[in-house]
């Protein structure tokens, strides 16, 4: 996939904002929790990054090339991860998560994909951490990327409601968000 061709899919555009605004509140809710050291992992970093997060998915999806699915896909894989390890996402490890999901969500969703190497570029993360980064993501999912249709669309429609309920919507459609996967 050649960077010259590259335009952010359309379901990407509006799923974005509504994704970082989710990721947004729970980091609101997790920073005042205390850090114990026994919970830093290699997804934590010393301070929080300067770029939003709204601004680093946006990032992603203009440099990225992914699919919109592969947005659905990361707030799955991050839940999976805080409920298979009692994680706490927070300002810390918020980037290095989004940055791995959304890369690991594209190399098994999508049908072309960029190497770690361009994804840690995207991420502003040397391509020996993105490795690391994927290495641990997989161990903490037990590497279970497989997500079933009712499952995808559970999320979906949380993100749909999410966007109604705040008015997160942007959209030159009457529709909120594309529609919803469907079973084969």
């Amino acid at each position: 996939m050649s960077s010259v061709d590259m335009k952010i899919d359309e379901t990407g555009k509006r799923i974005v904002p509504v994704l970082a605004a989710v990721l947004r509140q729970l980091c609101q809710r997790n920073d005042p929790i205390p850090l114990d050291h026994r919970m830093i992992t290699k997804f934590h970093a010393l301070r929080a990054p300067a770029i939003s997060i709204c601004d680093y998915l946006e990032r992603i999806a203009k440099y990225a090339g992914c699919s919109g699915e592969c947005f659905v896909l990361c707030l799955i894989f991050i839940d999976r991860v805080i409920q298979a390890n009692h994680f706490v996402v927070n300002s810390l490890n918020v980037h290095r998560l989004i940055i791995t999901s959304v890369m690991l969500a594209a190399k098994f969703f999508d049908d072309a994909y960029f190497n770690n190497a361009y994804y840690g570029k995207v991420g502003g993360i040397p391509c020996k951490e993105i490795n690391s980064l994927e290495v641990e993501f997989l161990f903490m999912l037990n590497f279970n990327l497989f997500v079933d249709t009712t499952t995808y669309n559970q999320y979906f429609r949380e993100l749909t409601n999410h966007a109604t309920a705040h008015n997160l919507a942007r959209s030159t459609s009457n529709r909120l968000l594309p529609a919803p996967l469907k079973a084969p």
